[in-house]
């Protein structure tokens, strides 16, 4: 049975959570002594993360056993809850001090540490991202799931050569502008900053008034503009260098990739993927939602409307998102950059000559309707069915 605080509401929503290990929903003693409970959820190669602090003092909590699967789903009472993840527990340690005993259990998404070690040598030739991804994830016991965009990307030829499989398809997913990890039983490829799961499905766009928020720092222009990206291969034919440029679509000097890539098609790709890195680095910040949004993921659009001043107010990406649930109840944190596109760091360059700032223009009604007001009693909670 979930977890529901029921001295908690924000809003007149009443926090819950459900935690299964291994299949089974933990006791409803568990959740008495659970502390908090935090999960981060990462944009890029990072394994996505769980942590639970748990109060020990009677020596009560038994470890799991090693790699055990624990699965999490976050909402509330008023409207359900949402699996936000399953994840493998890593380590299990205990601590003690003058103020009491506590256990914490982390967890990862994967386990890239352990997790696909392949190594040795092999190539690719005459190929595609598709197959190169598909044939690293049967051998690993993974079951591929690669966004359309990236499968039919040729590969003319492409060493593997004294790495490990994880860090090849690092090396490949940076090289794209994609993001190639293990989740659970799958392998799964998506491009960045395409707001989309590797099915294709348009994640949900977050949108955020600041009467949402409880704390928030947005750095504009935070890194050097580029306008450019030079990036080059070999021709095989000629054996002369051949370069590619890419437009970031801001103003500036031209940064260059100085190691040539295997490929024309794998040159063009890199210089726009660094494009792409370029431009999200221009702006960065995070904000910190009072009721939390169990809809809430890493690479989602991020609207930041009404009540925002309007150097700040706009589109950003989700560079990454922690859910945390205690007794203080369900708050999320969502880590900020600039849009590929530039359109984050132009509208703040225009806005940053205009004097004075007004409130930004009003979002759509689903981020008026999820504001937050302030709690109300404090910690305390119940099972439920």
């Amino acid at each position: 049975m979930a977890y529901v605080l029921d001295n908690v509401s924000k809003g007149g929503f009443t926090p819950m959570i459900e935690i299964k290990i291994d299949g089974e929903e933990v006791a409803g003693e568990f959740y008495s002594v659970l502390i908090k409970a935090t999960v981060r959820d990462e944009a890029g190669q990072k394994s996505d993360q769980l942590t639970l602090e748990l109060d020990d003092r009677h020596n009560q909590i038994a470890r799991p056993r090693d790699k055990a699967k624990i699965e999490v789903w976050l909402g509330y009472k008023q409207t359900g809850i949402a699996e936000i993840g399953t994840y493998e527990m890593q380590t299990f340690s205990r601590k003690w001090d003058d103020g009491g005993q506590t256990v914490t259990i982390q967890a990862n998404a994967a386990d890239l540490k352990t997790g696909l070690k392949g190594g040795g040598r092999e190539h690719f030739e005459d190929t595609n991202v598709g197959d190169v991804i598909t044939r690293i994830a049967k051998r690993n016991k993974l079951t591929p799931e690669i966004h359309a965009k990236l499968k039919s990307i040729p590969v003319e030829y492409l060493a593997h050569v004294d790495s490990s499989d994880i860090d090849f398809l690092t090396n490949l997913a940076d090289a794209l502008d994609a993001v190639i990890k293990p989740m659970g039983d799958k392998l799964v490829a998506t491009p960045r900053g395409e707001a989309s799961s590797a099915g294709g499905k348009k994640l949900i766009t977050i949108e955020i008034a600041k009467s949402d928020t409880v704390d928030g720092e947005i750095t504009p222009n935070s890194r050097a503009q580029y306008g450019k990206v030079e990036t080059s291969y070999i021709d095989q034919k000629t054996g002369k260098r051949v370069v590619e440029k890419s437009d970031t679509g801001l103003d500036g000097p031209t940064f260059t990739v100085r190691d040539p890539l295997p490929s024309s098609e794998l040159a063009k790709k890199k210089g726009q993927a660094e494009a792409k890195r370029l431009t999200r680095n221009t702006a960065q910040g995070h904000v910190t939602l009072a009721k939390g949004r169990p809809e809430a993921k890493a690479e989602a659009d991020v609207v930041l409307g009404e009540g925002f001043v309007d150097d700040v107010a706009g589109e950003y990406r989700a560079d990454s998102v922690e859910h945390t649930f205690d007794n203080n109840g369900f708050r999320t944190k969502i880590e900020l950059k600039a849009k590929e596109d530039g359109s984050t760091t132009k509208k703040m360059a225009k806005e940053s000559k205009k004097k004075g700032g007004k409130a930004a223009s009003k979002p759509s009604t689903t981020s008026k309707n999820n504001s937050a007001v302030n709690s109300s009693g404090g910690g305390g909670g119940s099972a439920v069915g």
